[in-house]
Protein backbone atom coordinates (compact mmCIF):
# COMPACT_ATOMS: atom_id res chain seq x y z
CA UNK A 1 0.00 0.00 0.00
CA UNK A 2 1.32 3.22 -1.13
CA UNK A 3 2.10 6.28 1.61
CA UNK A 4 -0.14 8.59 0.07
CA UNK A 5 -3.31 5.91 0.36
CA UNK A 6 -2.59 5.74 4.03
CA UNK A 7 -2.25 9.08 4.48
CA UNK A 8 -6.28 9.07 2.71
CA UNK A 9 -7.04 6.24 4.97
CA UNK A 10 -6.29 7.36 8.18
CA UNK A 11 -7.99 11.15 7.20
CA UNK A 12 -11.04 9.57 6.43
CA UNK A 13 -10.97 7.84 9.83
CA UNK A 14 -10.41 10.65 11.69
CA UNK A 15 -13.38 12.78 9.92
CA UNK A 16 -15.82 9.70 10.25
CA UNK A 17 -15.03 9.40 14.03
CA UNK A 18 -14.97 13.13 14.39
CA UNK A 19 -18.35 13.44 13.11
CA UNK A 20 -19.55 10.46 15.10
CA UNK A 21 -18.28 12.01 18.10
CA UNK A 22 -20.45 15.44 17.27
CA UNK A 23 -23.20 13.67 16.41
CA UNK A 24 -23.43 11.77 19.65
CA UNK A 25 -22.58 14.83 21.14
CA UNK A 26 -25.66 16.90 19.72
CA UNK A 27 -28.01 14.01 20.23
CA UNK A 28 -26.99 13.85 24.38
CA UNK A 29 -27.83 17.39 24.28
CA UNK A 30 -31.34 17.54 22.96
CA UNK A 31 -31.79 14.34 24.99
CA UNK A 32 -30.87 16.62 28.18
CA UNK A 33 -32.78 19.56 26.93
CA UNK A 34 -35.74 17.29 26.73
CA UNK A 35 -35.44 16.24 30.54
CA UNK A 36 -35.55 19.86 31.35
CA UNK A 37 -38.46 21.70 32.10
CA UNK A 38 -39.90 24.29 30.76
CA UNK A 39 -41.21 27.39 32.52
CA UNK A 40 -44.07 28.76 30.87
CA UNK A 41 -46.03 32.11 32.08
CA UNK A 42 -49.09 33.42 30.81
CA UNK A 43 -49.53 36.93 31.74
CA UNK A 44 -53.20 38.32 31.73
CA UNK A 45 -53.94 40.95 29.63
CA UNK A 46 -54.63 43.89 31.38
CA UNK A 47 -57.89 45.34 31.36
CA UNK A 48 -59.48 47.98 28.77
CA UNK A 49 -58.53 51.70 30.58
CA UNK A 50 -60.85 53.67 31.74
CA UNK A 51 -59.98 57.37 32.56
CA UNK A 52 -63.86 58.91 33.39
CA UNK A 53 -66.76 57.86 34.98
CA UNK A 54 -69.44 59.64 35.48
CA UNK A 55 -72.04 57.91 38.32
CA UNK A 56 -75.66 58.72 39.49
CA UNK A 57 -76.28 58.33 43.65
CA UNK A 58 -79.92 57.34 43.27
CA UNK A 59 -80.02 56.08 47.52
CA UNK A 60 -79.64 60.56 48.40
CA UNK A 61 -82.12 61.27 45.99
CA UNK A 62 -85.00 59.21 47.83
CA UNK A 63 -83.81 59.21 51.65
CA UNK A 64 -82.60 62.88 51.90
CA UNK A 65 -84.01 64.33 48.74
CA UNK A 66 -80.87 65.14 47.45
CA UNK A 67 -79.50 65.19 43.80
CA UNK A 68 -76.39 64.25 43.00
CA UNK A 69 -73.76 63.20 40.72
CA UNK A 70 -70.04 61.54 40.62
CA UNK A 71 -66.92 62.71 38.28
CA UNK A 72 -64.68 59.97 38.68
CA UNK A 73 -61.03 60.96 36.69
CA UNK A 74 -58.44 58.74 37.02
CA UNK A 75 -55.34 59.53 35.15
CA UNK A 76 -53.16 57.33 35.69
CA UNK A 77 -53.74 54.21 37.74
CA UNK A 78 -54.49 54.20 41.13
CA UNK A 79 -55.39 57.83 41.69
CA UNK A 80 -58.52 59.60 41.27
CA UNK A 81 -60.14 62.74 41.62
CA UNK A 82 -63.76 62.66 42.15
CA UNK A 83 -66.19 65.82 41.90
CA UNK A 84 -69.56 65.43 43.28
CA UNK A 85 -71.93 68.62 43.05
CA UNK A 86 -75.43 68.33 44.46
CA UNK A 87 -78.64 70.35 45.13
CA UNK A 88 -80.55 68.85 48.03
CA UNK A 89 -84.40 70.08 49.63
CA UNK A 90 -86.39 69.89 52.40
CA UNK A 91 -89.07 70.68 54.81
CA UNK A 92 -89.44 70.43 58.53
CA UNK A 93 -92.87 69.68 60.18
CA UNK A 94 -94.27 72.18 62.57
CA UNK A 95 -93.34 71.32 66.15
CA UNK A 96 -95.59 72.06 69.17
CA UNK A 97 -94.13 73.16 72.43
CA UNK A 98 -95.41 73.29 75.46
CA UNK A 99 -95.03 76.25 77.41
CA UNK A 100 -95.16 76.36 81.64
CA UNK A 101 -98.96 77.37 82.04
CA UNK A 102 -99.60 74.08 79.41
CA UNK A 103 -100.46 76.76 76.75
CA UNK A 104 -99.47 74.83 73.01
CA UNK A 105 -97.29 76.85 70.40
CA UNK A 106 -96.54 75.96 67.04
CA UNK A 107 -92.99 76.48 65.63
CA UNK A 108 -93.47 77.34 62.03
CA UNK A 109 -92.23 75.05 59.13
CA UNK A 110 -88.97 75.28 58.36
CA UNK A 111 -87.39 74.92 54.53
CA UNK A 112 -84.11 74.32 53.13
CA UNK A 113 -82.23 74.57 50.34
CA UNK A 114 -78.65 73.61 49.62
CA UNK A 115 -76.45 73.89 46.50
CA UNK A 116 -72.59 72.46 46.71
CA UNK A 117 -70.80 70.16 46.44
CA UNK A 118 -67.79 67.60 47.44
CA UNK A 119 -64.01 67.42 46.13
CA UNK A 120 -62.23 64.16 46.76
CA UNK A 121 -59.06 61.62 45.95
CA UNK A 122 -59.60 57.91 45.85
CA UNK A 123 -57.18 55.22 45.78
CA UNK A 124 -57.94 52.48 44.00
CA UNK A 125 -56.61 49.29 44.49
CA UNK A 126 -57.40 47.96 41.31
CA UNK A 127 -55.96 48.94 37.61
CA UNK A 128 -57.24 50.25 34.16
CA UNK A 129 -59.49 52.42 35.58
CA UNK A 130 -62.10 53.39 38.68
CA UNK A 131 -61.40 49.22 39.79
CA UNK A 132 -61.21 47.42 43.13
CA UNK A 133 -61.44 48.69 46.70
CA UNK A 134 -61.29 52.33 47.31
CA UNK A 135 -60.38 54.63 49.78
CA UNK A 136 -59.99 58.78 50.24
CA UNK A 137 -60.96 61.81 51.60
CA UNK A 138 -63.12 64.66 50.47
CA UNK A 139 -64.11 68.44 51.20
CA UNK A 140 -67.33 69.48 51.52
CA UNK A 141 -68.93 72.56 50.98
CA UNK A 142 -72.71 74.25 50.29
CA UNK A 143 -74.67 77.14 50.22
CA UNK A 144 -77.52 76.82 52.35
CA UNK A 145 -80.73 78.97 52.28
CA UNK A 146 -83.47 78.57 55.05
CA UNK A 147 -86.70 79.59 54.71
CA UNK A 148 -89.46 80.03 57.64
CA UNK A 149 -93.32 79.91 57.09
CA UNK A 150 -93.28 83.46 58.21
CA UNK A 151 -91.63 84.60 55.74
CA UNK A 152 -88.09 85.07 57.13
CA UNK A 153 -85.22 83.67 55.75
CA UNK A 154 -81.43 83.23 55.88
CA UNK A 155 -78.20 81.95 54.31
CA UNK A 156 -75.36 79.92 55.89
CA UNK A 157 -72.90 78.06 54.38
CA UNK A 158 -72.12 74.07 55.50
CA UNK A 159 -68.46 72.73 55.23
CA UNK A 160 -66.89 69.93 56.39
CA UNK A 161 -64.57 66.72 55.69
CA UNK A 162 -65.39 63.19 55.10
CA UNK A 163 -63.49 59.74 54.99
CA UNK A 164 -64.74 56.89 53.17
CA UNK A 165 -64.09 53.15 51.63
CA UNK A 166 -65.58 51.55 49.32
CA UNK A 167 -65.66 48.96 46.64
CA UNK A 168 -66.19 49.32 42.52
CA UNK A 169 -66.05 47.68 39.49
CA UNK A 170 -66.96 48.27 36.01
CA UNK A 171 -69.13 45.34 34.49
CA UNK A 172 -67.98 44.66 30.49
CA UNK A 173 -65.63 47.38 31.61
CA UNK A 174 -68.18 50.07 30.65
CA UNK A 175 -70.99 49.91 33.31
CA UNK A 176 -69.58 51.31 36.96
CA UNK A 177 -71.29 50.11 39.94
CA UNK A 178 -69.71 51.33 43.52
CA UNK A 179 -70.66 51.13 47.10
CA UNK A 180 -69.21 52.20 50.54
CA UNK A 181 -69.51 53.88 53.82
CA UNK A 182 -67.76 56.83 55.69
CA UNK A 183 -67.93 59.06 58.30
CA UNK A 184 -68.32 63.06 57.60
CA UNK A 185 -67.96 66.18 59.75
CA UNK A 186 -70.01 69.58 58.91
CA UNK A 187 -70.22 72.63 60.70
CA UNK A 188 -72.29 76.14 59.70
CA UNK A 189 -71.07 79.83 59.20
CA UNK A 190 -74.79 80.46 61.38
CA UNK A 191 -75.60 78.93 64.30
CA UNK A 192 -79.38 77.40 63.40
CA UNK A 193 -81.36 76.11 66.16
CA UNK A 194 -81.58 72.07 66.33
CA UNK A 195 -83.61 70.86 63.40
CA UNK A 196 -85.37 67.94 62.65
CA UNK A 197 -83.70 64.75 59.85
CA UNK A 198 -82.85 65.25 57.18
CA UNK A 199 -82.46 68.98 57.93
CA UNK A 200 -79.89 68.59 60.40
CA UNK A 201 -77.64 67.99 57.87
CA UNK A 202 -77.21 71.16 56.55
CA UNK A 203 -78.15 73.22 59.70
CA UNK A 204 -76.51 71.49 62.08
CA UNK A 205 -72.80 70.76 63.15
CA UNK A 206 -71.94 66.87 63.70
CA UNK A 207 -70.28 63.77 62.82
CA UNK A 208 -72.93 61.37 60.69
CA UNK A 209 -72.23 58.35 59.03
CA UNK A 210 -72.70 58.11 55.10
CA UNK A 211 -73.27 55.37 53.02
CA UNK A 212 -72.15 55.89 49.14
CA UNK A 213 -74.18 53.66 46.04
CA UNK A 214 -73.89 55.09 42.22
CA UNK A 215 -74.29 53.44 39.05
CA UNK A 216 -73.01 54.96 35.94
CA UNK A 217 -71.05 55.01 32.60
CA UNK A 218 -67.09 54.67 32.31
CA UNK A 219 -65.02 56.30 29.11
Amino acid sequence: MSRRSTLSRVAFMTATSTAATLCAGTVRAAESADDQPVDVVLHEAPPPRRTVSIELNPVPLVTIHRLSANVVIVPRDHHALVVSPFYAWTTTAPIYVMDALGNSTALPAQSFDALGGELGYRYYFGLGGPRGLFLGPSLLLAWVKAGAQDGADASFLNFGLAADVGYQTLVADRVALSAGVGLQYTATSKTIPDQQFPAELYANAGVRPRFLLSCGWAF
